[in-house]
């Protein structure tokens, strides 16, 4: 009996599951078998692998071949499992070394003439092996483009089954090497240089951008409000390595296109008739929605109210916990949701409910509109505004550029990421209340105004730590260490309590 083991690897949901395939060929009348729970397409590696090996001068021995993947309880789709099977069944005869495929992972499909063809998304399997210790990778040159960048391990890059017997033998140059992948920073045509007015609507985007703070806009047609949002993606902070290989593997596993060298931060805009499988994820495999592909990165609802109630309420989870659970047969799918809500909505029906004289809605066809949104997700916004078109005239040398506005972000964000460095947060917005009384240092003064506002009734307890996380963010833009009651007042300016009032009927 001749056996031999080899590691290969699966995506399920966004994550990469290493799967172990194993080969046994052994004296018996011939014949191919193969198990593992395995789909249609899995399960027909058969003929593509003994084509494939034919083709290259060593066809399979006429005796009793079992083909296992394991774990068993995992279901087997894709095309990713021809090449390990292939590689085993090389070492099987004698062909390469058994003992030196115990640290690879080999991922790919095969032709009937011996060509290894890529698979597309293998990023998530080859970061799963590495967490697990596996330094070394066979994959096809097809896939080069999308692991080039990784550090830390050894990727071959093979064209056709010969090529893995002349690697093992020497005669193949160990193209291990990484290329310098070229990629320039996109420039965005939209800036905010041609924004004129608006400042405080500006202000309280640099505020968001800066803390990470849930923003809501409610605002008049015209006001500028989606103009000045659909501009965040000119000022916000880039990804770190590790996070930009997070968002890649998250895209490539959704089989959504994006460069791997690409550090901006993604901006997902749905449309307002999504569903919610699209919204959150699903599907009988499991894929990632709009939520989870928006990880790391800004989720702008334009129209919010336009959505349906179900995709509005399947955000309440999420921003709480920064992850989507799904249940599939029995099987648990956790989607990462780590992303920064900004929604965008007018007042009432016909838009100008915040206008003097303009609004022709009765109240009834107000509370009727405002129903959809919901106490518990009103209550993860940290910043409500409102926004109304302004009519005086703006002078031109007003506004700044977003290279000033992300200069300043970039910095901010970092003495912010100093600051909470030993504490697990990363944003004055994650905070835990339990944590805000040893984080938030404010001053006396600051305190004693919280208190006399709170006693006023013009915030709740729930207010009172979104005011505080609120003003932290505002202290350390203006480089301030203690919370003074000024930056409090600024704070209470991006909280909109009438408009919190007529959709709840009390302060939050």
């Amino acid at each position: 009996m001749i056996y031999q083991e080899v590691q290969s690897g699966i995506v399920s949901g966004v994550t990469g599951h290493l799967i172990h395939v194993e080969v046994e060929i052994r004296n018996g009348l011939p014949y191919f078998t193969m198990v593992g729970y395995l789909s249609k397409e899995a399960a027909e590696a058969r003929e593509r692998v003994a084509s494939a090996l034919r083709s290259i001068g060593h066809p399979l021995p006429s005796m009793k071949i079992t083909v296992n993947l394991s774990p068993a309880n995992i279901r087997k789709s894709g095309t990713a499992f021809d090449f390990p099977i292939a590689v085993a069944f090389l070492a099987c005869l004698g062909l390469i070394p058994s003992d030196q495929l115990h640290n690879f992972c080999v991922l790919g499909e095969l032709g009937l003439n011996g060509r290894i063809h890529g698979v597309g998304n293998c990023l998530p399997i080859i970061l799963e092996a590495r967490k697990q210790g596996i330094k070394k990778f066979f994959v096809a040159e097809d896939d080069r483009d999308s692991l080039d960048s990784i550090e830390g391990i050894e990727i071959f890059y093979m064209k056709t089954l010969e090529n893995v017997i002349d690697f093992f033998h020497g005669k193949l140059k160990k193209n291990h090497f990484k290329r310098k992948i070229e990629w320039e920073n996109r420039e965005y045509p939209e800036d905010y240089i041609d924004i004129k007015g608006q400042e405080h609507l500006k202000r309280a985007i640099e505020i968001a951008v800066t803390g990470k703070h849930h923003m809501l806009i409610a605002g008049s047609p015209g006001s500028g409000k989606t103009m000045a949002v659909k501009r965040i993606p000119s000022i916000l902070y880039p990804l770190t390595d590790d996070e930009r290989l997070e968002v890649q593997s998250i895209y490539d596993a959704t089989g959504v296109p994006r460069n791997i060298m690409d550090t901006d931060r993604p901006f997902r805009i749905p449309h307002s008739s999504i569903s919610k499988a699209a919204f959150t994820g699903g599907g009988k495999n499991p894929k990632a929605g709009e939520i989870t592909l928006a990880h790391l990165g800004i989720l702008f609802l334009d129209e919010m109210m336009d959505f349906r109630t179900e995709c509005l309420e399947a955000l309440k989870q999420p921003l709480e916990d920064n992850e989507i659970i799904m249940n599939r047969l029995g099987k648990n799918y956790i989607f990462p949701a780590d992303f920064q809500l900004i929604g965008i909505m007018n007042p009432c029906p016909c838009g100008y409910g915040l206008e003097e004289g303009k609004c022709r809605c009765s109240y009834y066809e107000k509370r009727r509109y405002l129903k959809k949104l919901s106490g518990p997700l009103l209550d993860r916004f940290d910043m409500i505004l409102s926004a109304v078109e302004e009519k005086t005239a703006i002078e031109i040398n007003q506004s700044e550029s977003s290279k000033t506005i992300k200069n300043r972000i970039v910095e901010n964000v970092n003495k912010e990421k100093q600051l909470l460095r030993k504490t697990g947060y990363s944003f004055f917005s994650e905070i835990k209340a339990f944590d805000m009384k040893k984080l938030c240092n404010i001053s006396k003064d600051g305190e004693a105004l919280i208190c006399n506002i709170y006693k006023d009734g013009k915030i709740s307890k729930r207010g009172v730590d979104k005011i505080k996380k609120l003003s932290m963010t505002i202290a350390l833009m203006d480089d301030q260490e203690q919370i003074q009651p000024y930056h409090i007042i600024e704070a209470l300016s991006y909280r909109n309590d009438s408009f919190l009032k007529e959709v709840l009927g009390d302060d939050r």
